[in-house]
């Protein structure tokens, strides 16, 4: 009985400081719940209470016109005595009689919200509601046609519920049932990150908060002007984190990193202007061609850089380049060029293995490359074939240990040489026993 107190003094409680819209979800969902708990209750807990005092619970609820409570506590009377005719009546008739005070309460909640008289349509609606919580004419006309025109438009974050976010915006937890309701959610259902949720805008909890984001708005513009950007970027990303489908604010950001993106560039600092104007909107002003001005300049440093056999910076622009545009036919050029340059030059100091290593990161079709490892693959092979031949030499003077250095270099430059790997097993062979003989 006292949980059945409290629960009617929340419903009052709800009804005063929310109106209409916080008590739809409340009073639809109560009765269930109490009716999901009393039913799991056991036998052995139920034989504890008559048929009788169920049925005078019934008739008390039914004299003060709740008519939901009176059919639930009749409902518990008829799972006592299932064979009771008169109670099976009982709850027939009380069923007739809530659907008919429904259905009489709709029709003039439709009534007052034609003559526009929507505070007297909502309450005509909530009572047909209180008779019937899944009445679906009430529940279509308070959640479609009477609900508030305006909401805040809210990205859930890791760690965040009904109950915090009701809060952060309600300053009351409790109020979680209306965030629930207006994106059709259960309140016990935690919401996945990145799901956009409709908080709707109640007056007297959104009046200041409006009045606060217009006036930072203002202020950030003010900012803006002065080329504040950071500060223009704190006030935004603060208003879009109310809402961040705000225009206004997504604006100021887009045009603060824009400005930060063309100062950057400016400074000739390419690589930081492009991740600048990777967090633009890229449908913001002329972002995509700002960009791609940016990338031909930092393009012509790389060139540069190459002239001056600076490989790996050039590299790392080609490749920061690429991140943004895989497609860059010019920064692909850019590194297939510094990987051949680099490959000659090593060539040249004859150091072939690391030569064909870096060779081998360019594009295999890239017209340098080919050369430079076709050129490479030759000298490699007459290479590997002077050492074969020094090594014979050795061996047929005797020299065994020099001969298997000399071959051993041979498989160095060719691991393919027969010969060479078939002579250093016989060589090794043959100085073991030597060493024997001796």
């Amino acid at each position: 009985m006292k949980k059945l107190i409290n629960i009617f003094l929340l419903f009052i409680i709800l009804f005063f400081f929310t109106g209409c819209i916080a008590v739809l979800e409340f009073q639809r969902k109560t009765p269930d719940k109490i009716s999901d708990r009393t039913s799991k209750k056991s036998p052995k807990s139920a034989v504890h209470f008559s048929t009788s005092s169920y049925l005078q619970k019934s008739l008390e609820y039914e004299k003060n016109d709740d008519l939901q409570m009176a059919l639930l506590y009749m409902k518990i009377a008829g799972t006592l005595n299932p064979d009771s005719r008169k109670i099976a009546k009982r709850i027939t008739a009380l069923k007739s009689t809530i659907d008919y005070k429904a259905r009489r309460h709709f029709k003039k909640g439709v009534v007052f919200y034609k003559r526009n008289e929507l505070k007297e349509a909502c309450k005509q609606f909530l009572t047909a509601l209180r008779y019937d919580p899944d009445h679906k004419g009430a529940l279509d006309y308070l959640k479609n046609r009477l609900t508030p025109k305006e909401y805040i438009n809210y990205k859930v974050k890791k760690g965040d519920t009904l109950k915090s976010i009701s809060n952060k915006f309600y300053n009351d937890y409790k109020k979680d049932f209306l965030i629930a309701y207006f994106n059709n959610f259960k309140t016990n259902k935690k919401p996945a990150p990145g799901t956009t949720l409709k908080l709707p805008m109640l007056k007297s909890d959104f009046a200041q908060l409006l009045i606060v984001i217009r006036n930072e708005l203002i202020k950030a513009k003010n900012l803006l002007e002065e080329k504040q950007y950071e500060e223009v970027l704190n006030i935004a990303g603060d208003i879009l984190e109310y809402d961040h489908l705000n225009k206004d604010a997504a604006d100021l950001k887009n045009a603060a990193y824009y400005q930060m993106g063309m100062q950057l560039s400016r400074e000739e600092k390419y690589p930081e202007a492009i991740n600048t104007f990777k967090k633009v909107d890229p449908k913001y002003k002329d972002v995509k061609e700002a960009i791609r001005e940016v990338i031909d300049k930092d393009l012509m440093k790389a060139k540069i850089f190459l002239k001056e056999k600076r490989y790996e910076e050039v590299l790392a622009v080609a490749e920061k380049v690429l991140d943004y545009d895989k497609s860059n036919k010019s920064a692909r050029d850019l590194i297939n060029n510094t990987y051949c340059q680099k490959g000659r030059g090593l060539i040249i100091r004859k150091d072939y293995t690391e030569a064909l290593k870096v060779l081998n990161k360019a594009d295999p079709g890239h017209d340098c490359v080919e050369k430079a490892i076709s050129y490479v693959k030759e000298v490699v092979k007459k290479e590997a074939e002077a050492h074969y031949l020094q090594g014979v030499k050795h061996f047929l003077n005797q020299e065994l240990s020099s001969a298997i250095k000399e071959w051993e270099k041979t498989l160095a430059l060719n691991p393919g040489h027969k010969k060479a790997k078939e002579n250093i097993i016989n060589a090794r062979r043959l100085l073991e026993k030597l060493k024997k003989v001796e």
